[in-house]
């Protein structure tokens, strides 16, 4: 446990640059870790924070030592990247191994809990991994736009919507000039939350471009509001506004 502990320590002033990776490495095998183990406890913190998939494998007593206190200094955001990652490395090694990991995922399903009942924290796709692999439906309960990682699906959508938003009509060029050019989220209209298994999307049915605004918007309940729910919302404003 006092290896975990160190090693949590050590990889935080890795990952804001206070210590090279050899004086991290040397710290930790100075206190008798291998240089191996050592590596892959420092790199596990930092894909953690930045929400990409794990290298590799910690025990479970490490695994749910870094959730708990990455959910006491980083809050939800934080935890919920350190969960993503967490999936994306079950995925991956489940299917290539062939072997289930039990243990991991039962601490995983632990701190998912602290998380499943609150208000939904969108990661954008622009907060997202660019190299980062997202099986559709796998991560449900973690990443909002996972889905939009489909760049196939993504560019589908927008070519036959356009980079207007659907619920309020902004228009980043419009607005900006070049520099908005192009600029648009997609929101994925049904709610991962209710997705129980992987399928293949519609970019037309299911995906919809909105603005940053809105799409923060939609997500201000769980489930997400719907895109009518939201039009309506706007609508009433609006109406309130000019009979004021």
């Amino acid at each position: 446990m006092e290896h975990i502990k160190n090693a949590y320590e050590i990889a935080k002033k890795f990952n804001i640059g206070e210590l090279s990776l050899n004086q991290s490495s040397s710290f930790l095998i100075n206190l008798g870790m291998n240089q191996s183990s050592a590596q892959g406890y420092i790199y596990t913190y930092v894909r953690m924070i930045e929400g990409k998939p794990l290298t590799r494998t910690i025990n479970s007593t490490a695994t749910e030592y870094y959730l708990e206190r990455i959910w006491k200094e980083n809050g939800p955001r934080g935890l919920k990247k350190a969960l993503s990652s967490l999936s994306q490395h079950f995925e991956y090694y489940e299917k290539t191994s062939g072997s289930a990991m039990a243990s991991q995922r039962k601490v995983y399903d632990k701190y998912s809990v602290l998380i499943k009942n609150q208000k939904e924290d969108v990661l954008f796709p622009d907060e997202l991994d660019e190299n980062s692999i997202y099986t559709e439906g796998q991560i449900k309960t973690i990443l909002v736009n996972g889905y939009e990682r489909n760049r196939a699906a993504r560019k589908k959508c927008i070519e036959h919507y356009g980079t207007t938003c659907q619920i309020c009509h902004f228009n980043f060029e419009e607005m900006y000039g070049e520099i908005g050019a192009e600029y648009i989220h997609v929101h994925h209209k049904i709610d991962i939350s209710t997705i129980g298994k992987e399928y293949s999307i519609d970019p037309l049915v299911d995906l919809i471009p909105v603005c940053p605004n809105c799409h923060s918007m939609l997500h201000m309940k769980k489930p997400a509001f719907s895109v009518e729910e939201l039009k309506n919302v706007i609508a009433s404003r609006r109406a309130s506004h000019k009979t004021g």
